[in-house]
């Protein structure tokens, strides 16, 4: 009887944590999404690493890609370089370092990103992106 008291209560506990993607119409949902930069060494190698983030669970997610844009600016605002990258690899070394940089900003193409395992796109409102100050 214990047994089954805490099953069900392990149950319902579960059932309120929230689940960020939801399935409305055809299409998956999630405006939970940004990207997150794990690692940086821009200015000294022109190196980063970053990940596909879910603000609501807090943790990165593997298996999520998407191609964006790269931009980087100097303290003045000015932009010292800009490229593109398909996001399937999530480590992106630039051709040069990149010692004046202040800042860079990750905008994707399109509004979904792609599940690596199951091919499914998760749509968003708009193209996530993210303004990240570098270290």
């Amino acid at each position: 009887m214990k047994l089954k008291f805490w099953l069900v209560l392990v149950f319902v506990n579960l059932s309120f944590l929230g689940f960020s993607q939801e399935k409305i119409g055809d299409k998956w949902v999630d405006n939970n999404l940004t990207f997150d930069i794990v690692s940086d060494d821009i200015k000294e190698k022109g190196e980063f690493s970053f990940c596909i983030y879910d603000t609501l669970r807090g943790t990165c997610i593997q298996n999520l890609s998407t191609g964006f844009e790269v931009k980087a600016y100097d303290g003045a605002g000015n932009l010292v370089w800009e490229g593109i990258a398909t996001g399937t690899n999530k480590s992106l070394k630039l051709p040069r370092s990149l010692p004046t940089a202040r800042y860079i900003t990750l905008v994707a193409f399109k509004p979904w990103v792609a599940n690596k395992t199951s091919g499914n796109l998760i749509h968003q409102d708009k193209p996530i992106e993210t303004k990240y100050y570098i270290k």
